[in-house]
């Protein structure tokens, strides 16, 4: 967070303060931003128009720090406390979940390796790619080496994960997306989908929640191809990010929210502009 003292106190700096203009001709924003986020995993998908939850617009908005992102709902506060649950989960039962779905030899070691804290490495463990970052949940270790991505989800409709058989093995897409972003980043060709089932009524209480073989799965997958995703990816940062200005908004919830909230702005001084 930035501050700036105004009068001899300090605030937050707003984001919207980057704002040239809002055209509604050409249902786009303009903006003026001299520090821009980076392309993460879960940004990909909407990007590339695959998400249910996020659109190019959003995304723009949230990459020149146009708009701070969604605000925390129950499932978004679910997520960030079974993260590390189903990553213990998953720890202690390494050997029983995971050397039959990744195909290893007996006698083989595997273990999970837990991620850098986001506070110790500025919320990106990609530091070393300009365009492309973001935070992996861990990765499986075969023999002391890293050999796969450690993807952790939860989720409210197992339906989205069931194949024709009632199967949890279907991964949504904007998911494969994410994860194999990071395996690519990661240079590795393989990903561990753990995915908790809590029931509604879970969502309430998450820290009474407790990862089962009833309520948990087990997905791998190779990566997907990346590269021409991410060619996609990179010339639509190269034109609208680095060129100041977002996608068209559409008349979407999801895009109206947004727009709603940069028109909200009020500048504290006269001249700031909007």
């Amino acid at each position: 967070m930035i501050y700036l003292a105004v009068d001899g106190r300090s605030m937050a700096f707003d984001g919207r303060a980057g704002i040239v203009d809002i055209d509604e001709d050409e249902r786009t924003v303009v903006f003026d931003c001299y520090r821009l986020k980076k392309i993460t995993g879960t940004r990909v998908g909407p990007i590339l128009g695959m998400s249910d939850f996020s659109s190019p617009f959003k995304v723009a908005c949230e990459i020149a720090g146009l708009y701070p992102g969604d605000k925390p709902n129950k499932y978004i506060e679910a997520g960030n406390v079974l993260e590390p649950v189903l990553r213990n989960y998953l720890s202690k039962n390494v050997v029983e979940l995971l050397r039959g779905p990744l195909g290893l030899k007996e006698g083989m070691r595997i273990g999970i390796e837990e991620p850098v804290p986001a506070e110790q490495c500025g919320y990106d463990h990609f530091h070393d790619n300009k365009v492309f970052g973001g935070m992996v949940d861990g990765y499986i270790q075969i023999d002391g080496r890293r050999d796969t991505i450690l993807e952790i989800k939860t989720s409210h409709d197992r339906s989205k994960w069931l194949d024709e058989e009632g199967n949890v093995s279907v991964v949504p897409m904007s998911y494969q997306l994410q994860a194999s972003l990071y395996a690519q980043l990661s240079n590795l060709d393989r990903v561990v989908f753990l995915v908790g089932f809590p029931a509604e009524e879970d969502y309430d209480r998450p820290r009474f929640w407790v990862p089962t073989p009833e309520n948990t799965a087990v997905v791998v997958m190779e990566k997907l191809d990346m590269q021409p995703y991410m060619d996609q990816c990179e010339e639509w940062y190269k034109e609208y990010i680095r060129g100041g200005y977002t996608p068209e908004w559409t008349d979407s919830e999801i895009d109206q929210e947004v727009l709603k909230y940069l028109k909200a702005y009020k500048p504290g001084k006269p001249g700031k502009r909007r």
